[in-house]
C-alpha cells in the first residue's frame, strides 16, 4: 500500500454510544464528520514516528470502508464498497481539547502525518458479515478496544447515504466509521495490533519524535 493511493478520507466521530459516554460527549443526532488529508494514511506496519511534544496521543480503532465507484442516490453499501480494513484514528487529545475550547477545526489534532494507519484491505464480505464480526485493538498484547459494527449509532448504509448525498463519494475514497469505547494513551515503544475476527491484520510500534 502506498501513502497516496486514496482520495478523500472521511471520518465519523462519536458513532458508538459508549465511546461518546466515555469522552463526556452527547450522542449526535446525525453523523458527525471530519476529514484527514490523504498524507495521514500510512501502512499499519513497521515503526511509526509520532509527535512527542504535543501532549497525549490517543488510539481509536475503526472499521474502514474503501469506496470503488461514485455514489448515486439509492446505491447500497454493497454497490459502492469493494474492500474493507481496519485503521487507527490517532488523535492529539490535548490539542483537540484546546481546539474545541476555541471553536476551531480539529485538523491539527486529527490530520497530522501518520495519524491514520491502515491495514491491508480485503474484499467486502457483505453488510451482514461486517455488522456481526468483532474487530479489536491490542496494545502490548492486551485487548484495549473491541467493537461490532452492529453497535454503531449510524449504520453503514446511513453513513454512505449521508456522506454521498452531501459531499460526494468516489473511487478511492475511505470512510473511517467511528471507534468503540476503550480509547487510550499511546506511548513510545507501544506495540499496536489490529484484529478482525481474531485474525491479525496489521501491527506497528510507536516511536515518539
Amino acid at each position: 500500500m502506498t501513502k497516496r493511493q486514496f482520495h478523500n478520507v472521511y471520518c465519523v466521530g462519536r458513532n458508538y454510544a459508549e465511546h461518546a459516554k466515555e469522552m463526556g460527549n452527547a450522542v449526535p443526532e446525525s453523523p458527525l464528520l471530519f476529514m484527514k488529508p490523504s498524507h495521514a494514511v500510512v501502512p499499519m506496519e513497521g515503526e511509526l514516528a509520532l509527535p512527542g511534544g504535543a501532549g497525549d496521543i490517543h488510539h481509536e480503532a475503526e472499521l474502514v470502508l474503501h469506496v470503488a465507484k461514485p455514489y448515486a442516490p439509492g446505491a447500497r453499501v454493497e454497490d459502492l464498497v469493494d474492500r474493507i480494513g481496519l485503521g487507527l484514528d490517532l488523535t492529539l487529545r490535548d490539542v483537540q481539547s484546546e481546539l474545541k475550547k476555541q471553536g476551531h477545526p480539529w485538523l491539527p489534532a486529527k490530520g497530522f502525518r501518520g495519524s491514520a494507519p491502515l491495514t491491508a484491505l480485503f474484499p467486502f464480505p457483505g453488510t451482514e458479515r461486517v455488522t456481526n464480526t468483532e474487530f479489536s485493538l491490542r496494545k502490548n498484547g492486551e485487548t484495549v478496544q473491541r467493537g461490532f459494527a452492529r453497535d454503531m449509532i449510524f449504520p453503514l448504509q446511513t453513513l454512505v447515504d449521508f456522506i454521498g448525498s452531501r459531499f460526494g463519494l468516489g473511487a478511492g475514497d475511505l470512510i473511517f466509521t467511528g471507534t468503540p469505547s476503550g480509547v487510550g494513551k499511546v506511548s513510545g515503544g507501544d506495540r499496536l495490533e489490529l484484529y478482525w475476527d481474531g485474525a491479525l491484520l496489521g501491527a506497528l510500534t510507536v516511536r515518539l519524535q
